[in-house]
């Protein structure tokens, strides 16, 4: 068994997707499908279920995925000392509640990056925006753009994540496939703090409004999990991204809007003139991520 079986598996595991990791690993689904193939066959042992969910790992499936990652540590930490010729340089990142930040640690990791000089920050995203102004953090990675807080940064826009509406399981319109933006406009919204969210209920209005209708606000949340509970207990339905909280939680669907402007940018920004290496590599392999990983909905 080699080391890019135990990289593959454990990228599978994470992506819950055959087809997926192959786009992460830049293989072809078949040869990420016969390199899982061999290692239950080594194994001896069925390492995957497949549900609807994706391919979940079994119970021998988390013990070697366990181990796997012990492995794969090990290699890491030993090419780390031998690497340790430059002085440590830590990377504070800030993050959105709720961006799918532990797809962006496998991403890292596989990549082979230093991890133990990262340090993850949550913030909003204006608060994140201060922090990078005020050197508390190196990057910042947000949905949306706030160009009124951004004076003395730069933007990368890495992705456009796709807007969903999004309805309690028991709506009319919970069976859909498609709808128009439209078929709401009798329903109350919810929306994001507009101190904490400002572009948020911009895009949202200007959507609402490019389909004929002003949205009835129903309630302001504090964070996009709150708007989501919100929404699952059947009292608004709104617009989001998917990908807000990483498991299914019932109560709710993301039902596809048929317009050409519901996305909205995922960003990131720098402080300008920003040149460390370290900050420049991680950009890097974030751009590649949403590309390659197809995280639309982060």
């Amino acid at each position: 068994m080699e080391i890019r079986h135990l990289k593959t598996l454990m990228m599978v595991a994470s992506a819950r997707s055959i087809s997926k990791a192959s786009h992460m690993l830049h293989l072809s689904q078949p040869s990420v499908t016969r390199i899982v193939q061999e290692i239950e066959t080594i194994v001896g042992s069925p390492l995957f279920s497949r549900t609807r969910d994706g391919m979940i790992l079994t119970n021998d499936g988390k013990k070697f995925y366990k181990l796997a990652t012990k492995i794969i540590s090990s290699i890491h930490e030993a090419i780390s000392e031998l690497k340790n010729s430059h002085k440590k340089c830590i990377v504070n990142i800030g993050f959105c509640p709720s961006i799918m930040i532990f797809d962006l640690i496998e991403q890292l990791r596989y990549a082979n990056f230093k991890m133990d000089c990262i340090r993850f920050h949550e913030f909003n995203a204006k608060r994140q925006l201060i922090a990078l102004k005020n050197n508390h953090i190196d990057i910042s990675i947000t949905r949306g753009a706030d160009t009124a807080s951004s004076e003395g940064l730069e933007q990368i826009i890495l992705h456009k994540a796709e807007l969903f509406a999004v309805i309690p399981a028991a709506h009319r319109l919970s069976g859909k496939k498609m709808l128009n933006l439209d078929e709401l406009k009798d329903d109350q919204f919810v929306v994001l703090s507009e101190k904490f969210f400002p572009f948020y209920n911009k895009t949202v209005t200007a959507m609402c409004k490019n389909a004929g209708f002003t949205p009835r606000l129903g309630f302001c949340a504090n964070g996009y999990v709150a708007a989501l509970a919100t929404i699952a207990a059947g009292s608004c339905v709104g617009i989001f991204p998917r990908g807000i909280v990483n498991s299914i939680i019932p109560g709710y669907v993301y039902i596809p809007i048929r317009s050409e402007d519901n996305f909205i940018d995922i960003s990131c920004y720098l402080r300008k003139g920003e040149d460390r290496k370290e900050i420049i590599d991680i950009i890097s392999i974030i751009r590649n991520q949403l590309c390659n990983f197809g995280l639309s909905d982060i």
